[in-house]
């Protein structure tokens, strides 16, 4: 019968599984690669199965380690929440800095809102809110960020959970003289903004490649990286922007709905496998309340276009 002698071998397994190197998970487990190498082996014999095959200087698991591998990441998530669920948490007692990594249009519409109510969840805790950026994914799996919060993230690690916290519809903000108008019009009369985000489109011009696959070539001649600076270019110029509604109803911008398939606009949680399971629900249900609501009203503008 299968035996594992020591089940932290099994952390090393689960990480040799990810990140497909004994280096790299010696490096996350602070261990040497002839240490993580030398438990590797035990395993093969305790498991009776080669568990890892050489190629490319990659690590890739056998059949048998892919179907293991949930299930023991589970079985480890199951016993630390076992020896931790004595130690019930308490927010007013709660002193443990949280870091919070939030997509840059959810910083900006609710940051403010987001470290208030946290604040008030855990008044003895320090909240630290960052601008997710292309390092946050690993800062994630390496446990020094403790949540994330993004607006369709795309990928997320195997050691990276997701919770859905609520959607939102695409719109298209226009001038006001221009919301009886479809998209395909306002494509060749207008100019378009393209906000370009670490991490979400800085890669691909997702809508804008939807539009052309439909045969509405939108034409953008202002691009930039941040939120507060397209709204003031998109008031200035007449331009159209393609954004989320929370957005347009945040600036109380006209628009008209995204008229072409789309799989809409998805918020949700991001957290370590092995986060705390009550800090967690703490934590998701706090920032709930505030993102499942319009944000507040930006003051700035009364209409984005008098």
């Amino acid at each position: 019968m299968k035996q594992v002698e020591n089940l932290q071998l099994l952390y090393t397994l689960l990480e040799v599984y990810y990140t497909q190197s004994l280096s790299e998970a010696g490096r996350k487990l602070g261990k040497t690669t002839s240490s993580v190498s030398k438990d590797i082996s035990k395993l093969r014999e305790q498991l009776d199965d080669p568990l890892f095959v050489r190629s490319n200087n990659r690590m890739l698991p056998t059949e048998y380690v892919k179907n293991i591998a949930p299930e023991i990441e589970q079985m480890l998530s199951d016993i630390r929440h076992t020896l931790t669920s004595r130690n019930t948490i308490s927010n007013e007692n709660y002193r443990k800095p949280i870091k919070v990594a939030i997509t840059h249009i959810l910083m900006e519409l609710y940051g403010d809102e987001i470290s208030l109510q946290l604040s008030k969840q855990f008044p003895s805790a320090k909240i630290e809110l960052m601008t997710w950026d292309s390092q946050t994914n690993q800062h994630l799996q390496d446990e020094k960020i403790d949540f994330g919060i993004h607006l369709n993230l795309v990928y997320h690690p195997g050691k990276i959970r997701y919770k859905r916290i609520t959607a939102t519809k695409l719109v298209v903000i226009c001038p006001q003289e221009d919301t009886n108008k479809p998209l395909e019009q306002l494509s060749q009369e207008r100019e378009f903004m393209f906000l370009r985000l670490k991490d979400w489109n800085d890669v691909e011009s997702n809508f804008f490649d939807i539009a052309e696959k439909n045969g509405i070539p939108i034409k953008h001649s202002f691009v930039v990286d941040n939120l507060s600076t397209a709204m003031k270019l998109v008031n200035q110029q007449k331009l159209c922007f393609i954004v989320p509604k929370i957005i347009a109803d945040y600036y109380r911008s006209p628009h008209i709905l995204w008229q072409l398939p789309t799989r809409g606009i998805i918020i949700g949680l991001y957290h370590h496998a092995q986060q705390n399971e009550m800090l967690t629900n703490i934590f998701y249900n706090s920032i709930s309340q505030i993102l499942k609501s319009p944000p507040s009203t930006c003051s700035l503008f009364e209409s984005i276009y008098e």
